[in-house]
């Protein structure tokens, strides 16, 4: 395969199996390809928990349960702007959104509800606001992505 045939098959991988590459392989510092500025602190606590819990959390499909991420995110700043006792900045909440999200399309929470799974995430929290302030945020992106 020549240098010009490599770089286009590498340009052609999907922005999610790239996210889902760096989850598992350097915990998760691609995840922000589709969700801007909460990248670091989202791969952080993915990353966290990939490495407590493996299986899917550690590979590549990790990465395909952020897709049409615009569109949730949209619907995560209209929650947010409604909540009361929010955090101050959308993109700390943003943080706990995406592992919500993240989480909600993990096929082993399949069918479990948030009270289920949220001693896992708990667990594996690993982010400079503690995981009682963001478990709003965790719950409303779990319960949003586990419905879809």
């Amino acid at each position: 395969m020549g240098i010009v045939e490599s770089q286009t098959e590498n340009r052609a991988e999907s922005t999610e199996e790239k996210v889902g590459e760096g989850v598992g392989g350097v915990g998760g510092a691609l995840l922000g390809a589709g969700l801007g500025t909460a990248a670091g602190p989202v791969g952080t606590i993915i990353g966290g928990i990939a490495g407590a819990v493996g299986g899917w959390w550690a590979g590549e499909k990790v990465g395909r349960s952020i897709d049409r991420w615009d569109e949730h995110d949209a619907h995560y700043r209209t929650h947010w702007e409604g909540t009361s006792n929010r955090v101050d900045r959308y993109d700390d909440a943003r943080v706990g959104y995406a592992v919500g999200h993240v989480a909600g399309r993990n096929p082993d929470y399949k069918s479990r509800s948030w009270e289920e799974v949220e001693a896992d995430l708990r667990n594996n929290w690993n982010y400079d606001r503690d995981f009682d302030t963001m478990s709003p945020y965790v719950r409303e992106g779990y319960n949003r992505a586990a419905r879809l």
